[in-house]
């Protein structure tokens, strides 16, 4: 799986292509990161960078004075792979903050997947109009208690629908006229990775075949619009359900996360 790793990091971490409008990707010396059009921290990233022991602090003080610049908060998206081995430390020691870990795990998306058995009265539905949306923010809500994020990320995925439709496909379960899980792939015709998001689902609804029924759908879009390999960065209750599927772990990921409020409190 390392050649894998390898293709991953240069062709993902390493692309230059803006993921929707208002942001900008862009290689600056050693380190590729994203740009987003508010200062939130999922809108600005470091999402690859390719340091040594020598140069790593050097780095973390130029991206930190860069964001710092535009007062935005952003993410240094840190895989277990990468070098140096210090560079978790270092990034604590700068002011950062480490989130929830995640594993990647990839799947050749040409493997072939039973439809799950769903319980009578369950049905999945690609969201295709911007109303429809809604229903991501709904789970999310009810899920993880965030309105505010649930709020954004319902808008950010809606710009990204407009501008790209083809390249994010949104699927919902319900029960009914409810939502009650929601997940959506990502993948660009001609690229070799595409990747999986979402997959909330209520916790009442858990351990019904909700979340692997919306695997499959959304595995089957990626592979007939020609993905190679589908990625998830997914949790730790996920990635059970991933593994039975075929999916092989790649690599841990944590994000680090700095605010501007870090550089105010220094000075």
């Amino acid at each position: 799986m390392l050649n894998l790793l390898n293709l991953y990091d240069a062709e993902v971490r390493g692309s230059l292509a803006a993921p929707a409008p208002g942001f900008r990707a862009e290689r600056v010396g050693p380190v590729v990161r994203l740009v987003g059009p508010t200062p939130d921290p999922n809108d600005n990233a470091v999402v690859l960078a390719q340091l040594s022991e020598a140069d790593a602090d050097q780095e973390i003080a130029r991206q930190i004075s860069f964001f710092g610049a535009l007062g935005h908060a952003f993410e240094w998206k840190h895989f277990s792979h990468d070098q140096p081995a210090s560079l978790p430390d270092k990034l604590r020691a700068a002011g950062f903050e480490a989130q929830e870990s995640e594993t990647l795990v990839a799947l050749d998306a040409s493997r072939d997947f039973a439809d799950a058995d769903l319980q009578d009265g369950i049905r999945l539905r690609e969201l295709k109009d911007p109303g429809a949306l809604a229903a991501i923010g709904v789970v999310n809500t009810a899920v993880y208690g965030n309105a505010r994020h649930s709020e954004w990320l319902v808008a950010s995925i809606a710009k990204e629908k407009q501008s790209d439709p083809d390249s994010i496909r949104i699927y919902a379960a319900f029960a009914g006229d409810q939502p009650v899980s929601v997940g959506w792939v990502r993948h660009k015709r001609g690229e070799t990775f595409g990747s999986l998001w979402g997959g909330s689902t209520l916790p009442e609804w858990r351990g019904k075949g909700i979340y692997s029924a919306l695997v499959a759908i959304r595995a089957r879009e990626a592979r007939q619009q020609g993905c190679r390999w589908l990625t998830v960065d997914c949790s730790p209750m996920s990635l059970p359900i991933l593994e039975r599927r075929g999916f092989r772990r790649l690599s841990t990921t944590t994000p680090y996360v700095w605010s501007p409020k870090v550089l105010n409190r220094e000075t």
